[in-house]
């Protein structure tokens, strides 16, 4: 009998090389299209409005859509292929990127109104549900945190080349061109879907009832995770602008001096986190995980508690770079968690519950957040993401222990 440890040890085949590199590209174009925007958008939105709090209606905006269509559109994944619903997700994400480049082109009355009509059809393009589920169709179990990591490395590139790029390019092109470059990146990603992942036809099986997986105990504790977890990303992101241009008067074009270290040290702490979660330290590592956050807030919003200047960048970096370790270490974590606890005739149903619970929390990050911005007191925001973090990480050592998942032949 071949033991455990001599299984994860077993390499992935041609076919399923082929169909990993084919998503880890067409989800890492996607995102990097994403992540070229989050440094600045804030910025970007407060040039059609003054109301702090539209435009973080605005910067979660794509996430409430994304909550509301993950699930149709997984379920829908389950019943007649992937192939067809990551083809229409990217068209709908291009649409959305486009609309958002062009806000200027309207009256000033509806400026920011036609911004947030942008990122809510930009929202409704998701794939990331069914990105998954492609690998959990494919990869067996025992080596799927390290498949989720596969997918995670280009995502990791994009945010790297996106946080850093993004100020850059906008500096010098301004910030409607990261849109149209969006938009663009997304019709590539067509391309690669449309050529290179193969047209599977579905399993023929009935998709577990929504009713079951809503319920399920192994399930919840997840679900819930991934909404701390974008919800945090979301008020780091706003803030991030405000903090270092604002009070410590850095310009866009120089936010890579910061955001380098976070994301070079994140980088080797990812690995960590899946493998560790490959020899069974899952759920202990995401508790850990969204530990970090909690020092992180405290840094970025009263550093002086911690015993750091206030006035110097030092505590915005350190603070900035806990949360990456956490953030990148959860994000393959949790949907391998997710996958492993869901039936296997819901692969889809089940990740699209779970990501809609992290853009309901991206909405519900960039909302709170623009709505205590206009607080000049920023303990109430510091406070609250606090409890989050303590709350996600509650839940992990909560979560019940995935049921056996019959072994699939491949």
């Amino acid at each position: 009998m071949t033991s455990q440890t001599e299984t994860r040890r077993v390499p992935f085949t041609s076919a399923q090389l082929k169909i990993l590199a084919t998503l880890a590209s067409a989800v890492g174009l996607r995102m990097l299209g994403l992540f070229l925007v989050l440094p600045v958008f804030t910025l970007y939105g407060l040039e059609f409005t003054h109301s702090r709090f539209l435009v973080g209606l605005a910067f979660g905006g794509y996430g409430l859509t994304m909550a509301l269509l993950q699930i149709p559109l997984g379920r829908l994944s389950d019943r007649i292929g992937r192939r067809k619903v990551l083809l229409l997700g990217m068209a709908l994400f291009s649409l959305g990127a486009f609309l958002c480049a062009l806000p200027d082109r309207f009256p000033s009355s509806a400026q920011i109104a036609a911004l947030i009509v942008g990122r809510l059809v930009q929202g409704s393009g998701v794939i990331t549900s069914v990105a998954f589920a492609t690998v959990a169709d494919y990869v067996p179990e025992e080596r799927r945190s390290t498949a989720m990591a596969f997918l995670g490395i280009p995502i990791g590139a994009a945010f790297i080349l996106g946080v850093i790029g993004g100020p850059i390019l906008a500096g010098a092109f301004g910030a409607a061109s990261l849109f149209w470059l969006t938009g663009f990146l997304g019709l590539g990603t067509l391309v690669l879907i449309a050529r290179y992942l193969p047209e599977v036809a579905p399993r023929g099986l009935e998709p577990a009832s929504m009713g079951e997986i809503l319920k399920s105990r192994a399930l919840l504790p997840l679900d819930a995770g991934g909404f701390v977890m974008n919800f945090f990303m979301a008020a780091f992101f706003f803030y991030f602008p405000l903090i270092v241009t604002n009070q410590h008067h850095v310009r866009m074009s120089h936010y890579y001096a910061l955001l380098l270290p976070m994301v070079f040290i994140s980088a080797f702490t990812m690995f960590a986190f899946t493998r560790g979660a490959d020899h069974g330290w899952a759920k202990p590592l995401a508790a850990l995980a969204f530990l970090f956050f909690i020092p992180s807030a405290i840094l970025l919003f009263r550093p002086q508690a911690l015993g750091f200047d206030p006035a110097r960048l030092t505590a915005v970096v350190a603070g900035g770079t806990l949360f990456y370790i956490g953030f990148t270490g959860l994000e393959p974590i949790l949907p391998s968690l997710v996958s492993r606890s869901s039936p296997e005739s819901a692969y889809g149903t089940g990740l699209g519950i779970y990501n809609s619970s992290q853009y309901l929390g991206s909405f519900a990050g960039g909302s709170v957040a623009g709505a205590l911005a206009h607080s000049r007191e920023p303990r109430a925001m510091m406070v609250t993401l606090m409890g989050a973090a303590m709350v996600g990480s509650l839940m992990m050592l909560a979560a019940r222990g995935a049921p056996p998942t019959p072994r699939r032949r491949t």
